[in-house]
Parts: structure tokens; C-alpha cells; sequence
């Protein structure tokens, strides 16, 4: 019985000290500059990080600058991100429609791992489902698990093409690896109201509804992310 209070316990400070917790309102702007922290640091990162040329494949881009697993024996991962989607009309990227993620584990685990993951969507497979409120990424398109690197002879047809969506990490902790079975992403409804300021869908911000003012810190992101 003590065990299952102290694995609650664990899992209620996790949750705590998680991006969905606190009222901050500057909160959306702060994981804007994080996920194009995050983004810049797979980049230039020879070891587990990906060509820049890959980006110009990209469909869309999905960041999860901190996800975070606390867990003992039973284990929970929660996060906060950012998706943007490339224009087909003008190649430049829509505005970011912000996310969220939770992903639930059992087994024998100990520690705390903080982790940086981004998505590059490569295929109309792939992109199909972030127009969904909400999706596994366990199930429907194939999902490749980098690193690539930047040394290697990279094969960017037969990546492309065997692929729908490419998947990149930086973890810090004691978990090796990092699983996307049972992990769940969903539209973050409340961060899209608190940062546009209207009622406003992930569809609507994906494929660049007209009407919709973004703030000045999106429109800073999304030149840079444009500058990439």
C-alpha cells in the first residue's frame, strides 16, 4: 500500500512541476522560443541531430521541447508543444498551433528523464493526422527514430520515401531510448484561446485560416522558422 502512495505521490509532483501546470502569460511565447531552441539544437547537433536539408522535405514540423517521464514502476510522460504546417500555396509556414502529449508506461523504471523531441512530417500520411484532435503516434503512419547524423551517407529518397514521419530526440536521465507506444497527442484548445485570443482550431491555424491575428512573437517565429 505505501508503494502505490509513493508512485502517486511521484506522479502528482511530476505533474507539478510539468508544462501544464502554473498560469504563466508569457507561458506560449516562452515554449515558442524553446521549440525553436530545440529545433536549432538537433540541427547543429552532429551526433544525434539531422541535416538542415531534411526541413525542406518537411511537410510540418511537431516540437516537444520538454517532455517529462517520471515513473517507479508505473510511469507517466506529459508535455507542451508546437506544430506548424507548410503553405502548398507559398512554401512558408502557417501559424503554430500549440499541443499536448501524455504517454502512460508499466514495467520495472526508476528515475527522471527529461527529453527534446521533434517531428518532421514528411508525406500527406503523415501530415493527415495532425489534423486530428487528437492521435497515437503508435499507430497509422511509419515513423523512423533518429539519429541520422550528419556523417552519414545519407540516402534521402529511400528515407523519404520508406518513411512518413521522422522522429528526433535528446534525452537526459536515466531511461534509455526513447518509446512512442501509448503516446497520445492532442490539441491544446485552452493554449490557442489564452495565445491568439480568440476560439480558434488547430485546423484553422494549420492551413493558415485567413482572419486569424497572430501575436508578434508567432510572427517572429515563424520568420526564423522561415530563415531554416
Amino acid at each position: 500500500m505505501k508503494n502505490y502512495i509513493f508512485i502517486f505521490a511521484l506522479l502528482i509532483s511530476a505533474c507539478a512541476s510539468s508544462p501544464f501546470s502554473g498560469s504563466n502569460p508569457f507561458e506560449h511565447t516562452e515554449l515558442l522560443l524553446d521549440s525553436e531552441e530545440a529545433l536549432d539544437g538537433l540541427i547543429s547537433d552532429e551526433d544525434e541531430g539531422f541535416p538542415q536539408e531534411l526541413l525542406q522535405h518537411a511537410k510540418a514540423i511537431v516540437v516537444f521541447p520538454n517532455l517529462v517521464k517520471a515513473a517507479v514502476i508505473a510511469g507517466a510522460r506529459v508535455g507542451k508543444g508546437v506544430v506548424i504546417v507548410r503553405s502548398p500555396k507559398t512554401g512558408k509556414w502557417n501559424p503554430p498551433a500549440f499541443i499536448k502529449s501524455r504517454q502512460a508506461s508499466w514495467g520495472i523504471q526508476a528515475g527522471i528523464q527529461e527529453a527534446e523531441l521533434v517531428l518532421l512530417v514528411v508525406t500527406n500520411k503523415g501530415l493527415k493526422q495532425l489534423f486530428r484532435t487528437q492521435y497515437s503516434l503508435g499507430e497509422g503512419p511509419q515513423i523512423a527514430i533518429g539519429p541520422v547524423g550528419k556523417t552519414l551517407d545519407l540516402n534521402l529518397d529511400k528515407l523519404l520515401h520508406e518513411n512518413d514521419i521522422l522522429a528526433y530526440s535528446r534525452v537526459k536521465g536515466l531511461f534509455a531510448g526513447l518509446s512512442f507506444d501509448g503516446t497520445i497527442i492532442s490539441s491544446d484548445k485552452h493554449a490557442n484561446y489564452e495565445y491568439y485570443q480568440q476560439a480558434v482550431s488547430n485546423r484553422s491555424l494549420l492551413i493558415g485560416k485567413e482572419g486569424i491575428k497572430v501575436p508578434e512573437s508567432g510572427q517572429a517565429f515563424l520568420k526564423r522558422m522561415n530563415r531554416h
